[in-house]
């Protein structure tokens, strides 16, 4: 039901947006544009589809007849870096459409509509997971996965200023993309800190500014050489060390940086990128029961966050806990026995 309802609001706003496209071209003065649109909902992600060779075509919808000059409105589908492009070169005509959640969604003009290929994969990170959960369950969950290893007291990400994710080393656009999601992804779910959702700090980083625009968080993929020097050189006690199954290093994480090596599969890289950073949240522990939890005891069995893990987050980044709690303490706060 909720797919036909977002099929729905699409047709509308196409619907919308080709009517005042007609009104604009027949030289009438009012043509009825909004110049705030807003879109609750999505479409299936199509991103793919901007890799063959007919997404080099514009999609067209005729909106007049065989004797008109022939007049055509354009409904494009394209990659977000691309929609990211298109913004910084909008035109007085050219409108943003948004979510209720302020992320944008395309560009509508009177002559054409652009929508970004992966809005399933917003409405997926930003939307309500539809189940229900006993406050009590989720509250043991997240003592689970937060206290575990080291973690004896919550460290949490500040929220003195926007957190920014800051790409170094051997990145592919891939990448970028996908910790823009996990912006999005986090910022759905954190009600104190929040990651900037809309731009990536690339390659090397000035360390001499007055004043730090960012809490950066550094996401470092370099050759397995590179991070055997790190490890034998640089390493800190408080970093947690990243190994495969045949007990290889592959990664080091810490609080405000993951660095990985550049061998792994994209998959692979992926999960080691959000196992980090959720572990750089505060997130130390493990689930023995919640057999859907990306923190479940079989490393790797999961590899995104399960309903329950959202909502743990969502308490965790709630307000209600802070850094330096221990367990007895986040235990009163909810009123569990201790």
């Amino acid at each position: 039901m909720k797919i036909k309802a977002v099929y729905l609001v699409l047709f509308t706003l196409i619907c919308t947006v080709i009517l005042a496209g007609c009104i604009s071209q027949s030289g009438e003065k009012n043509s009825g544009m909004v110049t705030n649109h807003t879109v609750n909902g999505t479409i299936p992600d199509v991103s793919s589809m901007t890799k063959s060779a007919e997404s080099e075509k514009k999609a067209l919808v005729h909106t007049g007849s065989d004797e008109t000059d022939g007049t055509y409105y354009n409904i494009r589908i394209v990659p977000a870096s691309e929609l990211d492009k298109l913004q910084k070169e909008m035109g007085q005509d050219e409108y943003l459409i948004k979510n209720d959640k302020d992320y944008v969604l395309g560009i509508v003009s009177s002559h054409g509509l652009t929508l970004r290929g992966d809005l399933m994969q917003i409405e997926k990170d930003t939307g309500s997971t539809g189940k229900e959960f006993d406050k009590e369950d989720v509250v043991l969950h997240l003592l689970d996965i937060t206290f575990g290893l080291d973690n004896s007291k919550i460290k949490l990400f500040k929220s003195d200023k926007k957190y920014q994710f800051w790409l170094d080393g051997y990145y592919t656009d891939s990448e970028i993309a996908y910790v823009k999601n996990l912006s999005i992804m986090f910022n759905s779910l954190s009600g104190t800190t929040e990651f900037e959702d809309e731009d990536v700090t690339l390659g090397f980083l000035q360390s001499n500014y007055e004043v730090i625009p960012y809490n950066y968080y550094n996401i470092k993929i370099f050759t397995e050489k590179m991070l055997q020097q790190y490890y034998d050189d640089k390493k800190k006690d408080s970093d947690h060390l990243i190994k495969n199954k045949n007990g290889i290093l592959i990664g080091v994480v810490n609080d405000d940086y993951i660095y990985l090596v550049n061998t792994l599969s994209e998959e692979d890289q992926r999960y080691y990128i959000l196992k980090g950073l959720l572990y750089s949240m505060g997130l130390h522990g493990v689930s023995y029961k919640n057999k859907e939890s990306i923190f479940y005891r079989n490393e790797g069995m999961n590899r995104e966050l399960s309903d329950l893990d959202k909502e743990a987050i969502k308490i965790l980044y709630g307000g209600g806990l802070k850094t330096g709690d221990t367990l007895e303490t986040a235990r009163k706060t909810f009123g569990l026995s201790t």
